[in-house]
């Protein structure tokens, strides 16, 4: 090969790989701004809705999935009842749908995993034109000269897997697989109502405040009037109105900020649930939940999670997962495997470089055995990274074990502070009630007026009012741990 040749190829293989990487770089900046102010072509939408519209409209498992969560929002009246939310939540739910979608991908990865060691079939068919010349030969044979003719070719090939490991592993895999997707399912369920029964919950909580401020705002606007009148005849100072109408905008305010939380979590329930939802009911606790952090102990708690927690049980399946994919590496980097197979195969040539056309019928059938050495595959040796997934399957089993504890902890010490709170409040709001009654006689008596004894209302008001939450929010907290125990179900509230 000449230089002048060498340079030839070298900037032919230059040019080549400019070209492409040019290929690769195509969002340009004016591409990407006409994206930006533009978005996509209105032709290329249409299209592609057209697409969309047609799959979505297709007659076959496609329906049931558009018939269970593909409707619109039902309507549901206000002061929502969390029973029939729960029940929304297992019909209509769609990250419960999906978890039951993966286990029909689940099934079929198995289905296929046995598909692996059942015989194989196939069938080809061919037609082949050939067209044959000697350029030289010192064969007088193959100086007959040039020859055109056709190939039919038809054929059929079984090969049916004797010993392979590696296959019986996959099966294995693809068995535990299918189990951890169902248990994955049960972990969708259990998640999707906890976040059902916590967000209605804290709606809940959120509408008595939204109530206290109402009441308070209202008992301020009334007491600011009254002092208007007082500043009129001299008997108050105008400072002191103002300082109601303070108090009473910043009571307004916090009413709003309120109300905005209020519907940002009926959003989510409505989301959960599915349903269109104005607003939700009076929470109310099952029987015997109170003293539950005094009766079970963070030990008791951790091994009632470990046995029964989905989201634990599915992270310890994975492992046993991943050392089955290990072992199914290594039996295919290492493992013989034997086949059976026979064939058959029927060629009609049309013609011939020696003249004649021919049909020839061949069959064959045997065992054949293939012992990997080293590097068989050309993508080196697969147990290197299935000893990596299983040493982090391992590692996110921990992981995950010790976040459940923790959490399990931290919401037992949280209803202990909730019990201890909800106690002391309630103790406040009884002598804060005395003490209105007290007032109470006073301005019967004439000892004392109004205004003091809305002051004394007031506060009693607020202070029922943040019993009425915390007792919610020791609710949630039981919520919480029977979720993380794995006994939280659709009648955990009822």
């Amino acid at each position: 090969m000449t230089i002048k040749t060498t340079f030839a190829l070298a900037l032919t293989a230059s040019l080549g790989l400019a070209a492409c990487d040019g290929t690769t770089n195509k969002a340009t900046p004016e591409r990407l701004e006409q994206l930006r102010t533009q978005g996509i072509d209105a032709d290329t939408r249409a299209k592609d809705q057209a697409r969309f519209d047609a799959t979505i409209a297709r007659a076959n498992s496609i329906a049931d999935v558009n018939a269970a969560f593909g409707q619109s929002a039902v309507d549901n009246p206000a002061n929502a009842a969390l029973p029939q939310l729960l029940q929304n939540t297992l019909d209509r739910n769609t990250d419960i749908g999906r978890a039951a979608q993966n286990i029909n991908r689940a099934d079929a990865e198995r289905l296929n995993a046995i598909f692996g060691y059942l015989p194989q079939v196939s069938a080809t068919a061919s037609r082949t034109f050939v067209r044959s010349r000697v350029i030289s030969s010192d064969n007088a044979v193959f100086q007959l000269g040039t020859a055109k003719y056709g190939v039919t070719t038809f054929g059929a090939t079984v090969t049916q897997p004797l010993v392979n490991v590696s296959r019986i592993f996959a099966i294995r895999t693809a068995t535990t697989a299918r189990t951890i997707a169902e248990v994955q399912y049960i972990a969708a369920v259990q998640k999707a109502l906890f976040d059902t029964v916590d967000t209605y919950l804290a709606a809940a909580a959120s509408r008595m405040r939204m109530q206290e401020y109402q009441t308070r705002g209202a008992s301020l606007g009334r007491q600011a009037q009254t002092e208007l009148g007082l500043t009129d005849s001299g008997l108050s100072s105008d400072s002191a109105r103002r300082a109601l109408l303070s108090e009473q905008g910043q009571v307004q305010s916090d009413y709003a900020l309120e109300a905005a939380n209020y519907a940002q979590l009926l959003g989510r329930l409505s989301h959960l649930t599915g349903t269109a939802i104005s607003g939700v009911g009076t929470a109310t606790a099952p029987g015997g939940i109170a003293g539950t952090e005094g009766r079970t102990s963070v030990a008791q708690a951790i091994a009632a999670a470990e046995q029964n927690n989905p989201e634990i049980l599915a992270i310890a399946m994975s492992v046993v997962e991943a050392d089955l994919a290990r072992k199914g590496a290594m039996a295919a980097d290492f493992g013989p495997v034997i086949d059976a197979f026979a064939s058959i195969e029927r060629e009609y040539r049309g013609g011939s470089r020696f003249g004649g056309g021919s049909r020839t019928q061949e069959m064959m059938a045997g065992v054949k055995i293939t012992i990997p050495i080293f590097n068989a595959g050309g993508n080196g040796l697969r147990t290197l990274d299935a000893n990596v997934d299983l040493r982090t399957a391992v590692l996110d089993y921990h992981a995950t074990k010790r976040e459940l504890e923790t959490r399990i902890a931290m919401t037992l010490e949280r209803m202990k502070q909730l019990s201890s709170a909800s106690g002391q409040l309630s103790q406040a709001y009884r002598a804060a009630q005395g003490n209105v009654q007290a007032e109470r006689d006073l301005v019967a008596s004439g000892q004392s007026n109004d205004l003091v004894l809305a002051a004394r209302q007031r506060l009693a008001s607020q202070l029922q009012a943040q019993a009425e939450v915390q007792r919610v929010e020791y609710l949630r907290a039981w919520t919480e741990l029977q979720y993380l125990t794995g006994a939280l179900n659709a009648n955990a509230l009822r």
